[in-house]
């Protein structure tokens, strides 16, 4: 059974939990059944299959219903309860008449139901595990949510760049998990999400030395060969590298208006980046420096055909996650008396950018 991958070379043991009862699964339409019961009555149910080892049915709740949102909804649902926490009462009504459809770069992949809930501003999360798959500056509006967790919850964060990192304190729960998606997702509307790229998400512990968790394990042992998992040692590093790889190609494909593939293919737009990494390269490692440079080529390749999130903001109106990408890079940049005049001005231009959309989009509703 494939398992998940880890971040360099060392790894951690992942131990299987104890559980007090099981109950036996003979045939996966059963287990489809259970997990159909779950999503039903909210209940958490403890199962173990023949030939498998024990897992857990805990009920995830993932808030956001962006491309992510729904991508991860539809993903962990295969083998978790899942419920999904919109904003728009339009949304709401669709996803429970229609549930989620899951498009591949050329057909209908499938379709799964989840419960799903309209978020309030003083709503609280009770699931095992909260997902935050929102952008880095509508965390914000969830502070209330968060802080009012449990100390038994576990929350994952999904969101692009660092700025969410001064935010950890605030919440009280004892496991926090940040994580970086690899995976190339476009929402095609409300109801449905295209899986344009296969990556994997990358999840780090941000409290060095907490014991295994339950749900990375049931993640690694139902989920990781169809959607994969790897585990890295260190937060900022993984986190870091991620940071990279967007202040590089998000800005350009929004100044350029252009596909990810673009940056490669024009030798101008090439020239572009290579001058950005080398101005960036006091955040890598001398000794990772040419293999990152490698990691950001192969990541346009692979996504060629891909708009990155930030020219889509800009391409529709809305605020876009500069501030959480090259804005951080910018106080990273002040902090080590580093000089980056080339990031302020990329900075600028995508504000610029950003507000003339933002205003553009109010004119037009006028």
């Amino acid at each position: 059974m494939e398992r998940a991958a880890f971040c360099g070379n060392q790894q951690r043991r992942l131990t299987q939990p104890k559980w007090k009862t099981t109950v036996f699964l003979t045939h996966q339409k059963i287990k489809k059944f259970l997990l159909k019961l779950v999503q039903k009555n909210g209940k958490l149910i403890q199962y173990k299959e023949l030939g498998e080892k024990k897992g857990i049915l805990m009920k995830i709740g993932i808030v956001g219903a962006g491309a992510i949102g729904l991508f991860y909804a539809y993903q962990l649902s295969l083998n978790f309860p899942v419920t999904l926490y919109v904003k728009r009462e339009e949304q709401l009504l669709e996803l429970q008449q229609k549930g989620i459809k899951l498009y591949g770069n050329e057909q209908f992949t499938g379709e799964q139901t989840v419960r799903v809930k309209q978020l309030h501003l003083n709503d609280k999360l009770e699931e095992e595990v909260i997902i935050l798959a929102v952008k880095q500056y509508a965390l914000k509006d969830l502070m209330t949510a968060l802080k009012n967790c449990r100390s038994d919850q576990t929350v994952l964060f999904l969101q692009n760049g660092m700025g969410h990192l001064k935010l950890l304190n605030l919440i009280s729960t004892q496991r926090i998990l940040l994580g970086v998606v690899e995976h190339g997702v476009r929402k095609i509307d409300d109801t449905s999400v295209q899986w344009t790229g296969k990556g994997k998400t990358k999840i780090a512990e941000y409290e060095a030395g907490n014991s295994h968790s339950p749900f990375l394990e049931a993640w690694n042992r139902s989920l990781s060969a169809s959607f994969p998992l790897e585990i890295c040692l260190s937060y900022e590093k993984m986190l870091k590298e991620k940071l990279v790889v967007n202040a590089i190609i998000n800005p350009f494909t929004s100044i350029y208006r252009v596909k990810n593939g673009e940056l490669l293919s024009n030798p101008f737009f090439y020239q572009a980046m290579e001058a950005l990494y080398e101005e960036l390269s006091f955040l890598i490692p001398k000794e990772s420096k040419e293999d990152m440079w490698s990691n950001i080529v192969s990541i346009c390749r692979n996504t060629a055909g891909n708009w990155s999130s930030m020219q889509r903001d800009i391409e529709y109106g809305r605020e876009t996650e500069v501030e959480a990408i090259l804005g951080y890079i910018l106080f990273l940049a002040r902090e080590q008396g580093e000089k980056t005049p080339l990031t302020e001005f990329i900075y600028t231009i995508v504000k610029g950018l950003e507000v003339k959309s933002i205003e553009s989009f109010k004119d037009a509703k006028r």
